[in-house]
């Protein structure tokens, strides 16, 4: 392994995030009002949102609206991979952190959301995972042994 300094060429962390939305208004709702992101900008007419967490943490996410025939809709099979590949390219799973995995999880469910996999919970932490409006996969992860500090 090289050296552990960072150096000017180094990834230094996340700018943000782009989805592909068939519907940005409805995304954008989905988004800030189950998820609790805070709607940073839009241009409705350009058909691009960007959200950011309420905390400042992590990367903000920009919401592309586009045409449903212009986007591959593909499966994640876990355990298998993280990575979904096919002719067009890949995918990756998305991951959301939380300090209430439960209360989030009865919101999502409120909200009539596809829940994938139900709340799990091993010893240093639970996860569930779900769909967002465009099928987007998401994994929600409290990490309890973090929360006990």
């Amino acid at each position: 392994m090289l050296s552990k300094k960072a150096n000017n060429e180094d990834v230094i962390g996340y700018c943000c995030m782009r989805f592909p939305v068939s519907d940005l208004k409805k995304s954008v709702d989905f988004y800030c009002d189950v998820l609790g992101y805070k709607l940073n900008s839009a241009d409705f007419q350009f058909g691009e949102a960007h959200i950011v967490l309420k905390n400042g943490n992590g990367p903000g996410i920009f919401l592309m609206e586009t045409k449903p025939e212009d986007v591959t809709q593909l499966k994640f099979v876990f355990p298998r991979s993280f990575f979904i590949t096919s002719s067009t390219g890949h995918v990756t799973m998305v991951e959301l952190l939380t300090n209430n995995l439960l209360a989030l999880h009865e919101r999502i469910k409120q909200a009539g959301v596809h829940i994938d996999k139900e709340p799990v919970f091993m010893n240093d932490f639970g996860y569930f995972t779900f769909y967002d409006p465009d099928g987007h996969y998401i994994r929600v992860v409290e990490e309890r042994a973090r929360n006990k500090e």
